[in-house]
């Protein structure tokens, strides 16, 4: 029987943080600066307050009440569906299933070869895309890095074509400008032969990031309804710091993120009604003893419980960052915080957990960590799993043929079931107490370290067309200001 029992809020919890979360929606509103979003918003039957803030800028406030917060939901689908481009076969985000990604925009990678931290590069998003595409617990594909030596509107674009060239997992992206939300769609169609095609069987979705309280940047509005007019989903999330961004009871934070979701939900339905949609979240804390953003304590994955809790209460596919570490080394800490809080979130039957390859509070990725948090995924997905009772796992005739005294190593039933039955581990230490002259390389980044070259052994990668890595290039390059 597959596991997946906890829960952190009762039924009438979950109906309050409800019922105050469409309160600020209402009473409160949601500052916006996109105009065309004010007039998708009004035209739906919200209240839009059109003003000019003190830069001059045109701005308004939306007020969205419960009729189009119910309509809008109702629009929505419980399962999304993303594809292998290679196998074909598609991703559930949905009902009970556990799904494993990477995540995350990191300043810094950990160098292999070196043991250095040092600034990403393209090619680092290239070698971890690439590692992404062999590792077998890993499911989905986030950014992982930006570039340093790109331009800095550009990054956007360069994570989209690494994604496209080097893996076929299904992935999300992210976007700087409106005229990048057009070109990375046309990246995407330029690959699936179409815009008919890949709405038809689509494998990418936006990554859409909130800010907190209550305000609808402008690279979220264009990214949900440029992409939305193009049939491109979205993963979108809300990450209020308790303490700092958001209210320092985690009550209070949750119903703050479910608003800011539930708004941005509004826009993309409003633009679309088909388009696929993720509700997702990255509430946490800011640590009040060092300052700092912290995504390791239990007070991270708690609050991906409850918004998870509430996003199934909608009845949407939930996920957010669930596998990640505030340690600035593959180290103990690393360890507990990494499995306390995935297993935390798995064990809550989150679909879409985020955070592979990532650790130093989100700044930092290293080839070793996605290896090491692999290992980690495929314990969780096979303790998530629980025990299979059937005819086949309940079977008194092996015994009665082994007897009483007897072994099962070499038993015909034992080799029929052992690799369905155990999680048989890539890199940990289950082997026999040796004293070693050279303790270092038995620790956990060393055996990641040699496993990550074994599997690039395996790696080939999506099979493009020259001239298709030629029109993607092509793309990046275009003048698109017309367009946008």
């Amino acid at each position: 029987m597959k596991i997946n029992t906890i829960q952190v809020l009762s039924e009438d919890e979950i109906r309050r943080i409800d019922g105050a979360s469409r309160a600020l929606l209402w009473e409160v509103g949601t500052l916006c600066h996109y105009e065309e979003a004010f007039d998708i918003y009004e035209n739906i039957g919200c209240k839009v307050e059109r003003f000019t803030d003190e830069h001059g800028k045109k701005a308004a406030m939306i007020y969205i009440p419960d009729h189009v917060v119910n309509k809008m939901l109702s629009l929505c689908s419980p399962t999304v569906y993303l594809y292998n481009r290679e196998t074909g076969k598609p991703v559930v985000f949905g009902g009970d299933k556990v799904n494993f990604g990477s995540v995350g925009v990191a300043s810094y990678a950990y160098d292999i070869d070196t043991d250095t931290f040092r600034v990403v590069s393209e090619q680092d998003i290239n070698d971890t895309t690439k590692l992404c595409d062999v590792l077998p617990n890993l499911d989905f594909l986030l950014p992982h890095g930006t570039p340093a030596e790109l331009p800095p509107m550009t990054a956007d674009l360069y994570e989209c074509k690494a994604q496209l060239l080097y893996s076929s997992k299904p992935f999300f992206f992210e976007v700087y400008s409106k005229e990048n939300t057009i070109k990375c769609c046309d990246m995407i169609f330029e690959v699936s032969g179409g815009q008919e095609n890949f709405v038809r069987k689509p494998f990418a979705a936006l990554q859409i990031t909130l800010t907190s309280p209550l305000h609808l940047r402008d690279d979220v509005c264009f990214g949900l309804i440029e992409g939305g007019k193009r049939g491109i989903g979205a993963f979108i999330e809300s990450g209020p710091m308790s303490c700092g961004t958001g209210p320092a009871t985690l009550a209070t934070n949750v119903a703050l993120a479910n608003a800011e979701i539930l708004g941005a939900f509004i826009l993309a339905k409003a633009v679309n009604p088909e388009v696929p949609l993720v509700y997702c979240s990255w509430a946490r804390i800011i640590d009040m003893k060092f300052a700092a953003c912290a995504h390791g304590g239990p007070e991270f994955s708690l609050q991906r419980l409850a918004l998870s809790q509430l996003g199934k209460y909608y009845g949407l596919p939930t996920g957010g960052g669930c596998m990640l570490s505030d340690t600035k080394a593959i180290d103990v800490q690393y360890g507990l915080e990494k499995m306390g809080n995935a297993l935390l979130c798995a064990l809550g039957g989150i679909n879409m957990m985020c955070g592979m390859g990532q650790f130093a509070d989100e700044n930092a990725i290293s080839l070793e960590s996605y290896v090491v948090d692999n290992e980690i995924a495929g314990w969780i997905k096979r303790a998530v799993e629980g025990i299979r009772v059937n005819e086949d796992t309940l079977d008194i005739n092996v015994i009665r043929e082994v007897g009483p005294g007897g072994d099962f190593l070499n038993n015909k039933h034992t080799y029929e079931h052992y690799k369905s039955e155990q999680f048989i581990p890539s890199i940990l230490d289950r082997g026999f107490l040796a004293i070693d002259k050279d303790p270092e390389k038995k620790l956990m980044r060393k055996r990641a370290k040699k496993h990550y070259h074994k599997l690039m052994q395996s790696y080939v990668g999506p099979q493009l067309s020259e001239e298709c890595k030629q029109r993607i290039q092509e793309i990046i390059e275009a003048d698109y200001s017309g367009k946008a």
